[in-house]
């Protein structure tokens, strides 16, 4: 069996076990195709196209592409509206789950902050918690409560859905004074959470405005909670 065959045969797994994710739904822009033929016929026309650049040919191959425990990329195979057939790469969760951010709240209406390194900025960033499911999570609040305490220390008396960012959720955090991390600020987390910070909706707004912001998990959540109203009552 060659290496391409093998990432199809992967692929057709994936297909089986998460099929709503390889849905073909009326009028779509891309049309996903399954013929193994045409798989391979596009993944030999983009092998050709990386040789041509110095590149290794298995760039080109359709399929299941790369897998760890966190992620899965796919490159599928589309028809576009033109009719042209060609690759569209996607990265999906390893866990056939929502991913979740977490505005965590506390009664006075302050938000809890994680300070965050990201790999793939080089730099850090102030963010709300946020993750991936778990397998037997058993569902979204219980992945946002987990991932809360794994990355603050803190507690929620309450999660609630805010709404929905592609296909990940976010959700508020009710917290109360007890629940706060005990987590001294500035201690370091295998996570590469350095610390965390408690603001108000003012001044995370004045974040916001300076550039300080610039996690879309974060921005969602103010969205959505100044959508709903959350921050009506800041006295600041």
């Amino acid at each position: 069996m060659t290496t391409a065959d093998s990432r199809l045969d992967r692929y057709d797994q994936l297909r089986a076990e998460r099929p709503a994710l390889f849905a073909n739904p009326p009028g779509a822009a891309y049309e996903i195709i399954f013929d193994r033929a045409a798989q391979l016929a596009c993944g030999e026309t983009w092998a050709a196209w990386s040789r041509e650049r110095g590149r290794p040919a298995e760039y080109g191959d359709m399929g299941v592409i790369y897998e760890d425990k966190y992620f899965i990329a796919v490159r599928d195979t589309v028809r576009f509206r033109d009719g042209r057939v060609g690759p569209y790469f996607r990265l999906l969760g390893a866990v056939d789950g929502a991913g979740v951010g977490i505005l965590p709240m506390l009664a006075d209406g302050r938000l809890l902050l994680v300070r965050q390194f990201r790999h793939e900025l080089r730099g850090w960033c102030w963010e709300i918690p946020r993750g991936f499911a778990d397998p037997g999570d058993g569902g979204g609040t219980a992945t946002a409560a987990r991932e809360l305490t794994e990355e603050t220390g803190a507690t929620a008396t309450r999660i609630e859905l805010l709404g929905r960012l592609d296909e990940s959720e976010i959700y508020l955090a009710r917290l109360d004074d007890a629940g706060l991390p005990a987590r001294p600020p500035g201690e370091a987390t295998v996570e590469g959470i350095d610390g965390t910070r408690l603001v108000t909706p003012a001044e995370l707004t004045a974040m916001l405005a300076n550039g300080e912001i610039t996690d879309s998990f974060l921005l969602a959540a103010y969205a959505f909670a100044t959508a709903r109203g959350l921050f009506a009552a800041d006295p600041a």
